[in-house]
């Protein structure tokens, strides 16, 4: 999706196997031309979204701006233009790029590349996005991709998140599931990165890998729960009304927007078995994840929605309905996941932007210079509490104040939510007890080198990826514990700043970095 980031961020398999398997036996055809699957291929994985500017001088010639927790991106060129693009990369080149997260000039890449899901493509897949991109016209347009900030631009950093998040390996199916499940698995796992959006991730961006399709904030958007757990957007949908949504055919007047329009618009073109696969897929892994408690109905007083319900009136029931069904141009309300997911932030911002007629629907104004901050959320409340709706979270004034364009959106979670995950270790209370004094000051790796080795002298067990996991967690709660009120861009300026100076120190203590 265009501004996934740390998105819009697995053991190989023996070729031989990649060759056998049914999955990929129907995704290659003897004599296909390569150059036309390879544009196939990028059209499903969304490669324009990131690599094709509104306003930029072509096809695939970067400019798109890509909004990280840590400042911006830019997606980069990549026709085969020499000076430009990727005119003198080699194949081999590309295939790090995808697979292994690695930079034609050595180093990693930042992973708002979802590299992470493209590492899962096969040996025939690289090669015929590699012959498509090499076959379109080559466009010499620069593009300054880092905008990042200190200490963010620093690419160490990266290299700890790959330590922590990253593992290559190519696409296993599963021998339990059928081929049409297997298929879709391969699309939306590897090559549409569904994960990308819809899984949350914490303050360093790494995904929370036990809240699987949970649902995420990206970009300003709200990616919606599409798990099998209570209150997800799936349970509106079966396979047949999915299919259709994702080919952007707007089944019972439910239409995409925001981000997820980019999505269906690069699959309305897609083969029907392929949408109906990914579809089957979705659908049928709700069976993997383990029920929670529905989300809690946060109170909204009655006044408020009253007061919703007059802005609703005045300026939204001529064309969606007093029903909320909607119309020839207008998309229903009622029971539509974009309405009622957990977090109201996609009404809000539809209520802000507007939309752009699309197909068969008209163009939804913006509201941005007509309606107040809560005017704007009591109206939100009521669409989302009204025929039935049961959106959880309520809307308010401060969240549409900061959803109006270029203000920062401020986290729906406590700081503490964003720290990774320790995993198994057990840190010595005494080294923990160390790392929470440092909370409140800038790390250097020399104040760390002393816990580093105390912790490699306790658990001499415990190799680099985990020693970094740990500590960064300890300090991340500290941190968050010691100034719960702390700004997220501090806050996550502090986190990394630490992971990189407890990188530091581990080299220095000569702790392998390998992740093998």
């Amino acid at each position: 999706m265009r501004g996934t980031a740390m998105s819009r961020l697995l053991a190989g398999l023996a070729a031989g196997t990649a060759l056998t398997c049914p999955t990929f036996a129907q995704q290659v055809t003897e004599g296909e031309d390569p150059i036309a699957r390879g544009e196939y291929l990028a059209q499903v994985g969304g490669c324009t979204h990131c690599h094709t500017g509104d306003e930029g001088p072509g096809a695939y010639a970067g400019g798109v701006e890509l909004d990280t927790p840590f400042g911006t991106l830019v997606g980069p060129n990549i026709t085969p233009d020499p000076e430009t693009g990727i005119g003198d990369w080699t194949e081999a080149d590309f295939e790090a790029a995808l697979r292994q997260g690695q930079r034609k000039e050595g180093g990693p890449l930042y992973p708002a590349m979802p590299y992470n899901h493209y590492t899962k493509l096969s040996d025939d897949d690289i090669s015929d996005l590699w012959s498509y991109f090499r076959s379109i016209e080559p466009i010499a347009h620069e593009v300054q991709v880092i905008q990042l900030p200190f200490p963010f631009n620093v690419r160490r950093g990266v290299a700890a998140w790959q330590a922590l998040y990253f593992e290559p390996g190519r696409f296993e199916p599963d021998s339990e599931r059928d081929d049409q499940y297997n298929r879709g698995k391969f699309l939306a796992e590897a090559l549409a990165h569904c994960q990308s959006c819809h899984t949350p991730r914490n303050a360093i961006g790494g995904p929370i890998t036990d809240q699987k399709y949970q649902g995420a904030l990206v970009d300003g958007w709200y990616a919606p729960n599409i798990s099998g757990t209570q209150g997800s957007a799936l349970e509106k949908f079966d396979e047949e009304t999915l299919t259709a949504y994702l080919a952007n055919q707007h089944p019972d007047g439910l239409a995409s927007f925001g981000a997820m329009y980019q999505v269906t618009k690069s699959l309305e073109t897609a083969r029907e078995e392929d949408v109906r696969a990914i579809a089957a897929y979705i659908m049928q892994r709700q069976d993997e994840d383990e029920p929670r408690q529905p989300p809690r109905m946060e109170d909204i007083p009655d006044d408020v929605i009253a007061s919703g319900e007059a802005v609703y009136v005045g300026n939204c029931l001529s064309c969606h309905g007093e029903d909320g069904m909607g119309g020839e141009n207008a998309a229903r309300l009622v029971n539509n996941g974009g309405v009622t997911a957990k977090s109201p932030t996609n009404v809000v911002n539809v209520l802000l932007q507007g939309i752009v007629a699309r197909n068969e629907w008209g163009p939804m104004p913006s509201f941005a210079e007509v309606l107040s901050d809560q005017e704007i959320a009591d109206v939100t409340n009521y669409v989302r509490r009204s025929w039935g709706n049961k959106g959880a979270d309520g809307a308010t004034a401060n969240l549409v104040e900061e959803l109006r364009p270029g203000a920062e959106i401020e986290p729906s979670l406590e700081l503490t939510t964003n720290c990774p995950a320790p995993g198994n270790v057990e840190i010595p209370v005494g080294i923990e007890n160390q790392v929470a004094d440092l909370s409140g000051q800038t790390v250097e790796a020399e104040q760390l080198t002393p816990i580093v080795s105390g912790f490699a002298s306790a658990m001499p067990e415990v190799g680099y990826s985990e020693t970094l996991t740990a500590l960064t967690s300890s300090y991340c709660q500290a941190l968050a514990s010691e100034e719960p009120e702390v700004n997220k861009s501090v806050f996550l300026e502090r986190q990394l700043s630490f992971m990189n100076a407890v990188d530091d120190a581990l080299r220095e203590a000569g702790v392998s970095t390998s992740t093998e």
